[in-house]
């Protein structure tokens, strides 16, 4: 790609909005790397999505409106999450379909005024698709989308440039809030951009979805901390397991060393027994994580369960003794096994 063209691409993707910059202010991602979170909805958006980074929140001065912004320079794409106040969460589901639809159409208005003011041409606009999104033991949320073709212009210092691009615009509305998510990515010969577009739309999905899911979690979590060792948790706990393997956000972590030692112990004596441990530290980590807490919490609390489920396999299997876990187990039970794992594994401060 030529330089002159990344720059066009680059410009066009990439600059503060659309049209001129609404009165507001532009506030950087968290410094420590932590979600940015919607309070009104629950809604938490990672650091990293997919391909694309999180560059930063913008603020409406009036309205209580916000965005916020993800970049991927290496696909030359963008995507803005917009959530704007509808004034009241509790309206029938024709009066949602209404308001998103009325939404799509403030969109392509405002398209359709930039197309007039030069900014794009040749806009194609494709067809509205409604549809849903589904949500664990709620409602499904009401869903319109819509994609569109257009050829951004800009002027540069060597003359107006142009450039193909595509953006897919979708719209819901939850708990009172319309949510808009917009993406723009470039149109090559070899790329239409949908693979693109759906990936990105698809991880915005799983971020909506995923509140009364993660309630749904803690509640199997519960269940499984009555009764670590039925034959009821085992299901739960699989359930669990499977959330937390495509969940990237919560702070769990192990100790490769000395938990992966102690397991392949457990594992040659008796077969079944680590999965069994291994599964107890990450419900524990998970019950902490779920409840917002921390790293060093998580371990701590991950440790304590790991510790309780030995002592009550060890009782069945006293073949699966671990030699100097003495010093660990206490301090698992005194909420400081995390800490003890840290330190002997040489990671802690």
């Amino acid at each position: 790609m030529s330089p002159k063209l990344l720059f066009l691409l680059l410009l066009a993707l990439f600059s503060p909005a659309f049209a001129a910059e609404p009165p507001g202010s532009w506030l950087p991602p968290d410094p420590d790397g932590r979600p940015w979170k919607h309070a009104e909805t629950g809604l938490s958006f990672p650091v990293i999505l997919g391909t694309h980074r999180l560059a930063g929140e913008f603020r409406y001065r009036e309205g209580g409106g916000r965005f916020i912004r993800y970049e991927s320079l290496e696909e030359r794409s963008r995507g803005d999450i917009f959530f704007f106040p509808a004034g009241t969460k509790d309206i029938t589901m024709e009066e949602k379909q209404r308001l998103i639809l009325q939404e799509m159409d403030n969109v392509l208005k405002d398209l359709e005024a930039m197309s007039k003011e030069g900014r794009y041409k040749e806009l194609v606009i494709g067809e509205v698709g409604v549809g849903g999104i589904d949500l664990w033991e709620k409602e499904s949320l009401p869903l319109a989308a819509r994609a569109c073709e257009m050829t951004r212009t800009a002027q540069t210092q060597d003359g107006v440039e142009q450039a193909r691009i595509v953006q897919w615009t979708g719209v819901t509305f939850l708990d009172g809030w319309l949510i808009t998510i917009r993406q723009m990515r470039p149109v090559t010969p070899d790329d239409d951009g949908s693979k693109g577009l759906q990936a990105f739309a698809q991880l915005v999905t799983k971020v909506i979805k995923d509140p009364p899911l993660r309630r749904g979690v803690a509640r199997m979590i519960d269940r499984y901390m009555e009764n670590p060792l039925s034959e009821e948790s085992v299901q739960a706990t699989a359930a669990v397991l499977a959330y937390l393997k495509g969940t990237s956000d919560l702070p769990i972590s192990i100790p490769e060393h000395p938990v992966q030692e102690w397991l392949e112990h457990c594992q040659k004596v008796v077969p079944g027994t680590e999965q069994t441990l291994l599964s107890a530290f990450m419900l524990g980590s998970a019950k902490s994580a779920l409840a917002g807490g921390d790293v060093r919490s998580c371990l701590n609390s991950g440790a304590r369960q790991f510790a309780r489920i030995y002592r009550e396999l060890l009782a069945r299997h006293p073949a699966i003794a671990l030699p100097k876990i003495d010093e660990f187990l206490a301090a698992a039970m005194d909420d400081k096994g995390g800490e003890w794992l840290l330190r002997y594994s040489g990671s802690g401060s």
